[in-house]
């Protein structure tokens, strides 16, 4: 009557999945041993990473976090990707290998803009909402807002646990979260505030720093 867990998931790599099971399912979930841990792409460690970019004053947009976007899409595009999937042993990562996820529709308008004047406009670009269910080889996260306690909906939308599970899971191989250097600085007072953004950070804390 409450369900039934699928512990074992065929998505997500191995060092993906762990970060995953560490958000969302208590160390409960794993990746197929062999499925996932062949995903690959070239150049690029799988896993969790995140990317910090120096802006201010933002809430619900950030043309710098889009800049960022761009240049990280740019630099994966056409690398070797190999998917057990897939009948070719390899080829070449694509557009539509990509999604690209933020919280707010203002920075999705920022994002496309950047990524049409880049070359790119057939990158998924939406919310959370738009990509459930949905996945591919890699996943780019913008945050967004400078500071969280400066976010219009609250802790309780920008650090959700379960949008930002459903963001990271969407990925087979690599998830990249963009964010500001100071999100999580400011005086923090309640304690659900501060439940939400240890969640947040301990899933920064283990991941990749990316340049």
């Amino acid at each position: 009557d409450r369900g039934y867990f699928l512990a074992t998931t065929w998505r997500l790599h191995p060092r993906l999945a762990e970060r995953v099971s560490d958000l969302a399912y208590a160390g409960s979930l794993t990746a197929h041993p062999h499925h996932t841990t062949a995903r690959s792409l070239t150049g690029v460690e799988p896993g969790l990473h995140v990317c910090h970019v120096a802006h201010r004053d933002n809430t619900v947009s950030s043309v710098e976090e889009a800049a960022v976007v761009a240049d990280l899409v740019q630099d994966l595009l056409g690398r070797p990707w190999i998917d057990p999937d897939e009948a070719v042993r390899a080829r070449p990562l694509a557009t539509a290998d990509i999604l690209v996820v933020t919280p707010y529709n203002a920075q999705v308008a920022r994002l496309r803009e950047a990524l049409e004047a880049a070359g790119l406009g057939a990158v998924r670009v939406g919310t959370v909402d738009k990509f459930q269910g949905q996945e591919a080889a890699v996943v780019i996260v913008s945050m967004t807002t400078s500071k969280g306690v400066e976010a219009p909906r609250g802790t309780e939308f920008l650090f959700n646990p379960n949008r930002f599970n459903v963001a990271v899971s969407r990925a087979q191989c690599l998830v990249v979260v963009v964010h500001g250097a100071q999100l999580l600085e400011g005086a923090w007072t309640k304690i659900d505030d501060l439940r939400r953004l240890n969640l947040f950070a301990h899933a920064e804390s283990v991941a990749q720093q990316r340049p």
